[in-house]
């Protein structure tokens, strides 16, 4: 909440029939990094694949151009490197890949890559 309040970050929250099925963020970082925002999103499995991830990118990359101060330039995000439905809606989102970052990430048990995106708004 403090940083909502400072203007350092911005969320939404998807509901359905009163359940929270997806939410998304994008938090600016500090100093140096002020101009960057960091991105963050998940939808509950039942509710991938209807456009509920585009729509709520789409939304939150324009809230972020209106109430974070100061307004990001860049905002990046990090996803693993197997989660290819991710990949292709960040890719279609206008994102880049910049970097892999191998073994980086733990997923069931195993190290998997973990693969740095970025959109410059």
């Amino acid at each position: 909440i403090k940083e909502t309040q400072k203007r350092t970050n911005v969320g939404l929250i998807a509901t359905h029939n009163g359940k929270i099925v997806g939410a998304c963020h994008i938090r600016t970082g500090r100093f140096r990094e002020a101009h960057v925002g960091e991105f963050g999103i998940a939808i509950k499995k039942e509710f991938r694949g209807i456009g509920l991830g585009s729509f709520l990118m789409r939304e939150i990359i324009q809230l972020a151009k209106t109430e974070l101060k100061p307004k990001p330039k860049i905002i990046k995000l990090g996803v693993f490197a197997n989660n290819k439905p991710a990949i292709a809606l960040y890719k279609k989102m206008g994102f880049k890949q910049v970097a892999v970052l191998p073994r980086h990430l733990e997923y069931k048990g195993n190290l998997v890559a973990e693969i740095i995106m970025y959109l410059e708004v």
